[in-house]
């Protein structure tokens, strides 16, 4: 028994030894975690700070260059936006600019321009990409220069990419495109761009990089141009810091407007959270010079309603389109009212404005707006260019978007 006794203590200790010793290493295991916790905390604040002050370096940059113009904003996937400063501006300032220069009377009427307004509020700026939009990461859009455009992706694919960037961010307007050209043509600043095969049609030296590294005007391949790769001249006030390829390279989607069976539908201000349930309609519609379903349909008619529909109420097929080269001289029916509103977006005209460009409408089903044209168009490409015949869920590497942003 006393054998036993001896071998049970001999247990006892070894096993409190052992427990001892367990312990011990669970405490090393516990100082470690809590060491290595604290080491990748401090790491990951130190790793937080340098990617703060690299960004707010690269913005500083950006603004101390341009003396403001330009910015840096990143949206909710990191990514870096450059955006231009667009300050408010009246219409009658404008209107008073464009009379002086060209002795055309738009009759934009007076007040602030409505990219300046939201839900009747005025707004002091806009800020708009400064280049289109290209790949993202995180599944999102980016604003830089040097890459190709992001196109093949249609209306609602491209508005909840830019509406996705966070709070402010919202696919550029009509009210926004249209303002933009204004000042260009107030200023005496209408861009050129990539309207031929990766040069200016309209002035055949300024070129810019083309995506298959092709010769500017070589018609083979394909001439998509790097977002921001040409002159000055391509931006909407002939300068370094200004919106870039508005005109050319590809069609781009602009948002708060639509046709629907040849009636125009748009939001009376800049106002991105309005559904397109409560955009306005207008008693304004495009009517056709031609009874046809098929081909070339004549030129659009600003009409008060449709004599001519050139295909079934709801069809979204291409069909027949209208056609007017030259979209500041389309004409007005018998009895259409005028309205100032549509004006000021650059879908009525008073008189020949000098704004390049030209006008594609169906005037049956559901149509989404594109301005300023693609690299293939040539003579038809300009600010005030003006595609209304492609459906919502058209999508192809001719169209891309730019986002926009509320301060």
């Amino acid at each position: 028994m006393s054998e036993l006794s001896t071998a049970t203590a001999a247990l006892t200790l070894a096993a409190s030894e052992m427990k001892d010793t367990k312990e011990s290493f669970e405490s090393i295991r516990v100082d470690a975690d809590v060491a290595i916790n604290e080491v990748n905390t401090n790491f990951a604040e130190k790793a937080a700070s340098l990617t703060i002050m690299a960004t707010d370096g690269y913005r500083k940059a950006i603004e101390d260059a341009s003396g403001g113009r330009n910015t840096v904003i990143y949206d909710a996937q990191g990514n870096p936006n450059i955006m231009v400063v667009i300050p408010r501006f009246n219409c009658e300032d404008i209107n008073d600019a464009v009379f002086a220069k060209t002795g055309v009377d738009m009759r934009l009427g007076t007040g602030t321009h409505p990219a300046f307004k939201t839900n009747g509020v005025d707004r002091g700026e806009i800020l708009i990409g400064k280049y289109l939009a290209s790949e993202g990461a995180n599944g999102g859009c980016s604003v830089i220069g040097g890459v190709q455009p992001k196109t093949s992706v249609d209306y609602d694919t491209a508005k909840s990419l830019c509406t996705n960037k966070g709070e402010g961010w919202h696919m550029m307007s009509i009210h926004e495109w249209a303002a933009i050209a204004l000042w260009s043509l107030a200023n005496e600043t209408v861009p050129r761009g990539n309207t031929n095969y990766g040069r200016a049609h309209d002035a055949k030296w300024e070129a810019a990089l083309r995506s298959d590294g092709g010769l500017p005007g070589d018609i083979s391949g394909t001439a998509r141009s790097d977002t921001g790769s040409g002159p000055d001249t391509w931006a909407h006030d002939h300068g370094a810091f200004g919106v870039q390829d508005l005109v050319g390279n590809v069609w781009e989607r602009v948002d708060q407007m639509k046709l629907e069976d040849g009636q125009i539908i748009t939001s009376l201000d800049n106002d991105p959270s309005l559904t397109e349930e409560n955009w306005h309609r207008y008693s304004a519609y495009f009517d056709s010079t031609l009874n046809t379903t098929s081909g070339e349909a004549g030129s659009p008619v600003l009409s008060s309603g449709i004599t001519n529909r050139n295909g079934p109420i709801g069809d979204l097929s291409n069909g027949a389109y209208m056609y007017n080269g030259v979209i500041s001289s389309i004409t007005k029916g018998a009895g259409y009212i005028e309205r100032e509103e549509l004006r000021r977006l650059l879908i009525e005209f008073e008189g020949a404005s000098k704004l390049d460009g030209s006008l594609y409408v169906r005037n049956y089903g559901e149509r989404i707006p594109l301005r300023g044209g693609s690299w293939v168009n040539g003579g038809d490409v300009g600010i005030g260019a003006l595609h209304l015949t492609i459906s919502r869920l058209h999508k192809d590497g001719y169209v891309g978007f730019r986002p926009a942003y509320f301060v």
